[in-house]
């Protein structure tokens, strides 16, 4: 597997959104093998030995709700794709056509069009809504259970037998975090809370060798 490519992407707070002051980390080409095809078992091994525990796969549809977890970092690796995600921007309508194709979102985000292969760092805080133009219906939902923990007695052989098609994604977090689930708004004149969530040991991909060690504040501790 070669080295994955380092993209950084710096999103500051907007009226309604926190964001964070730590970069939005992707690793382009993480996990494809030689014959360009992702290996999620791999993925799997590699986020649990480095302490981010995998709690969901998820298939995404027309729209999803922009929303942060503001008591976690995260990171996401896209299984099959494309889709896209916005980051860093809320939605100002409940209509998902107007705040996911229209005009009804806040400016200051970013939209990345994202392939197979492509892995996310997300500080706590950073707004992101992942969605796929293509798909017929309007969310899919997660086919792990509750999207806190894969349900089922051996959760690596149910992500090793899950069919990829569409836009999905397998997402995992630090262990001993818990997540949930913030929109805009939600944390108006506290958004210093958010941003001092404190940095995991690991990156998710290299472990001690690099990511957030490098480029959000470094951990005291090695892994």
């Amino acid at each position: 597997m070669a080295k994955p490519q380092l993209i950084k992407y710096d999103i500051g707070p907007t009226k309604l959104m926190p964001n964070s002051p730590k970069p939005l980390l992707l690793y382009k080409k993480a996990f494809l093998g030689q014959d360009g095809k992702i290996d999620p078992l791999l993925a799997f091994d590699t986020f649990t030995k480095n302490g981010w525990d995998v709690q969901w796969v998820t298939r995404y549809g027309r729209a999803q709700r922009s929303h942060y977890h503001d008591s976690s970092h995260e990171t996401m690796i896209v299984l099959s794709g494309p889709g896209r995600i916005r980051w860093g921007a809320a939605d100002l309508d409940d209509d998902p056509e107007k705040h996911t194709y229209g005009d009804a979102y806040e400016p200051g985000g970013i939209e990345i069009e994202v392939e197979t292969g492509d892995l996310f760092v997300i500080p706590a805080g950073l707004a992101h809504k992942s969605f796929d133009p293509g798909a017929k219906g309007e969310s899919y939902g997660c086919l792990t259970g509750d999207a806190h923990g894969i349900e089922a007695d051996d959760p690596r052989k149910l992500v090793a037998e899950l069919a990829l098609q569409g836009f999905m994604m397998m997402g995992a977090y630090p262990r001993g975090f818990t997540w949930t689930w913030s929109e805009g708004g939600a944390h108006l004149g506290n958004f210093e809370s958010i941003w001092s969530v404190e940095t995991p040991d690991c990156d998710p991909l290299l472990g001690n060798s690099g990511g957030i060690r490098d480029h959000w504040e470094k951990p005291t501790t090695q892994c």
